[in-house]
């Protein structure tokens, strides 16, 4: 009888049922993530445990923050498996003669090239776009310039110009 709780020394019992408290309520943090996800509001999930708003609330907050996030080389592959297999199927519909699947390809393709990045280095990368130069400074007034285009517009007019 090892397994029996009354066989267990007391400390061994507190553990376990400490444990067991534990389970019980990451399971029921883990279920109010889960109608949150599916669409319930805090209120709905708060009413149907009979417990309060900001209790579901801080149960989801501490259920989001145990939620552990890929790692992002895991997440990578999972993408370019992902994208690898809908490259067959884009593949397999245009050789079945189905043009529409020719945009797909090209975005599947694109999307690849950004998670694999440019691993063939016998292809010169091309080089970074370069600043446009700075504007010339601008020309220094003339001292003796010609007369602006309007005034010379009034004198022909007037006949002063060309000596009419």
């Amino acid at each position: 009888m090892a397994g029996d709780p009354e066989s267990l020394p007391k400390r061994a019992q507190a553990r376990a049922a400490a444990q067991a408290r534990r389970e019980a309520e990451s399971a029921l943090r883990q279920e109010s993530f889960d109608a949150l996800a599916a669409g319930w509001s805090i209120r709905h999930i708060a009413e149907a445990r009979k417990v309060s708003a900001k209790t579901v609330s801080r149960e989801i907050e501490r259920a989001v923050a145990e939620r552990r996030l890929d790692a992002p080389d895991r997440f990578v592959h999972l993408q370019v498996a992902r994208l690898t297999k809908a490259l067959r199927l884009a593949d397999a519909r245009i050789d079945r003669g189905e043009l529409a699947a020719i945009a797909p390809l090209v975005k599947v393709v694109a999307a690849l090239e950004r998670y694999h990045g440019r691993q063939d280095q016998s292809e010169p990368a091309r080089p970074a776009p370069r600043a446009a130069p700075p504007l010339p400074a601008p020309p220094l007034a003339l001292s003796h310039a010609a007369p602006p285009l309007d005034d010379i517009a009034e004198q022909t007019l007037e006949g002063t110009v060309f000596g009419a």
